[in-house]
This record gives C-alpha cells, sequence and structure tokens, in this order.
C-alpha cells in the first residue's frame, strides 16, 4: 500500500469501532474497556488510536470498543492473554490475579500519600521494573506504559460514613480481585463481588450499601443518582495500565512496535494534561448534583486497619514495597 492511500480513521469513526478506509489497514488491533463512553480514559483510548494511525501513514488501524461492549474486565483480560483481543486498559490489582504479584504493590491502600507521591513512583526506575514484570511472569501480555492514577473514594447509597464505626457491617460492592476484597473486609464491611455494569441497579436496589470508585467514575456513571455521601479521603491511587498481547506484539516489524510505543508515551501525556484539567471539575460536579463529601474523623485509623492485609500481598515483594515508600521521600 502506497503512503497516503488509506484514509485517517476520525475520532468520531473510532467510537463506534468501525473504520471507513477504502483500504484495509496492514494491521488492525482491538483495544477494549470497561470505561464509560465520556470517560479521560476513554478518551485516551481514542488518542491513541489517532496517534496510531497518524504515525503508520494509516498501516495500523485501533479499533475502540469502550463500555463493556467486549465483556467485563476478566472476560476483556482472557481475549487479550488468547490474543483473540490485542489490547486493553486494566489496573495493577487485575494483574496481580493474572499472577504479576508485584502489581499489588500498586494497588495497596493508603500506599501512595497523594497523587504527586504516586507519580514520582510510577515514573521512576521501581515504576518500570513493576512493568517489565508484566511480560516476564508468564501472563502472555506486556505492559506498554502507565496511565497518571485516579484516586478512588467510598461512596454510599443512605448513610454518612466517617469512621469505621459507620462503615462496620455495610455491604460495600467490590471489583472482583482478591485485594479488593480484602481491603474492605479490614474496614469491617462486608465485601460484595459485583461486576461494574452491575453497580447502579445494585445500589438502587440495595444489594449493596456503598461502593468505591475515582470521582470521575461516580459523576461517569450517574452513581450521583443511587448514592448519597462521599468519603472524602482517597484509599488508592491506583494507575491504569495499558497492555498488549506479547505474541501479538513481538510479531511486529521493529518499525511498527516503535510506532505503538511512541503513540503510548504521546497519549500518555495526553491522558495526564486532560486528567488534571478535569479533577477538581469532579468534585464541583458531583456536589451540584447532590453528593455531600464527608470529612473522616481520623483517618489514620483508615490506614491502621488497611495494613493488615499488607503482609497477605507483598510476601516475596518485600524490597520493592520499600522501594516505592523511599521513592516518595
Amino acid at each position: 500500500m502506497k503512503k497516503g492511500l488509506a484514509l485517517l480513521t476520525t475520532l468520531g469513526l473510532a467510537i463506534t469501532g468501525c473504520t471507513t478506509n477504502v483500504f484495509a489497514a496492514d494491521v488492525v488491533i482491538k483495544l477494549a474497556d470497561v470505561q464509560a463512553e465520556n470517560d479521560v480514559e476513554t478518551q485516551f483510548e481514542y488518542k491513541f488510536a489517532e496517534l496510531v494511525n497518524e504515525k503508520s501513514d494509516g498501516r495500523i488501524e485501533v479499533q475502540v470498543y469502550p463500555a463493556g461492549q467486549m465483556g467485563e474486565m476478566t472476560d476483556i483480560l482472557t481475549a487479550v492473554q488468547s490474543g483473540s483481543m490485542q489490547m486493553t486498559r486494566t489496573n495493577p490489582s487485575w494483574l496481580a490475579d493474572a499472577g504479576v504479584s508485584s502489581m499489588n504493590l500498586l494497588a495497596l491502600p493508603f500506599v501512595f500519600d497523594d497523587l504527586d507521591s504516586a507519580n514520582k513512583v510510577l515514573e521512576s526506575d521501581v515504576g518500570q521494573k513493576i512493568l517489565d514484570q508484566v511480560e516476564e511472569s508468564g501472563t502472555m501480555v506486556k505492559a506498554l506504559g502507565y496511565l497518571e492514577p485516579s484516586g478512588r473514594y467510598f461512596f454510599f447509597k443512605n448513610k454518612k460514613v466517617a469512621n469505621l464505626k459507620d462503615i462496620a457491617g455495610l455491604k460495600i460492592r467490590v471489583q472482583t480481585n482478591d485485594l479488593a476484597t480484602k481491603m474492605v473486609s479490614s474496614l469491617g464491611a462486608s465485601a460484595t463481588p459485583i461486576s461494574y455494569n452491575e453497580l447502579y441497579s445494585s445500589l438502587q436496589t440495595g444489594i449493596v450499601d456503598g461502593a468505591d470508585n475515582p470521582l470521575k467514575g461516580i459523576l461517569n456513571m450517574s452513581f450521583y443518582e443511587v448514592g448519597s455521601y462521599v468519603l472524602d479521603m482517597p484509599h488508592q491511587y491506583e494507575a491504569s495500565v495499558i497492555i498488549i498481547n506479547s505474541d501479538f506484539f513481538n510479531g511486529l516489524s521493529e518499525e511498527d512496535q516503535a510506532v505503538i510505543n511512541e503513540a503510548m508515551e504521546e497519549g500518555a501525556a495526553y491522558f495526564k494534561q486532560i486528567s488534571d484539567e478535569a479533577l477538581e471539575g469532579y468534585r464541583s460536579q458531583l456536589e451540584e448534583k447532590g453528593m455531600e463529601f464527608v470529612t473522616p474523623d481520623n483517618p489514620q485509623e483508615w490506614k491502621d486497619a488497611a495494613q493488615s492485609i499488607y503482609s497477605d500481598f507483598t510476601e516475596g515483594n518485600e524490597d520493592l514495597l520499600q522501594e516505592i515508600i523511599d521513592g516518595q521521600k
């Protein structure tokens, strides 16, 4: 195919996962996610698709399938590992469950002091070391890079929670992974694994009393319609990790691998920009929607309780954990 013959896939058309290229691309990458259509992480994915198309002169087409079109995260991860899907965006705790134990370190509650500390670690040698272990662990996927973390907050349907006594016994929806389940249990609540697409109805019908999510997720998924209170204390700064099937990536030419890596680097910088710009807006919009942010009575009691699960998820990675702690100083 001569350069310039392939028509660029526009951002709008990428939303449907379709293309109107007159000539088929040499390489097609299917990128699936569970995030909402209007999520900033989905915006990154469209930007990544645009950058790959431009840098490859249309030879590589990235088709984006957001909002759970290809199933829940467990389904998507399995598809990427098998090669029937090529790429996704996921969280460290999912990769830990897939066999990359060091990824748990990035998902531990309160392991990062704040967003700046999390970014500092992810951009350091230890952050890269953990990324490298994704492929080394035999997962059949390669980690291309991180996206800036989002703080996760507990939110509740109709109870104002300010301390551990308030959360005791409440049914809290958790992601279907081990760390999330044990974290919520350590706080005295009843961990209830439910798929993301079922969370709204579960809150609405009272199957669960609350959940945790980044503020953008609470807004974009309209959880403010079925929730009233947000505990104003991010308990995790869990970065997204962009992964690609290893066999697929290693089968590309060096030129095409460079295209993917360059698009990842530029796309991550774009994501940081739009994420930082949107951050304060999430809080004000949720308050306008009627949600109340509740200041915790004693943040340290939450940290102390959550610390009890650390030993379950750091065995064999104690030195890496210390590097993460030292890297924030």
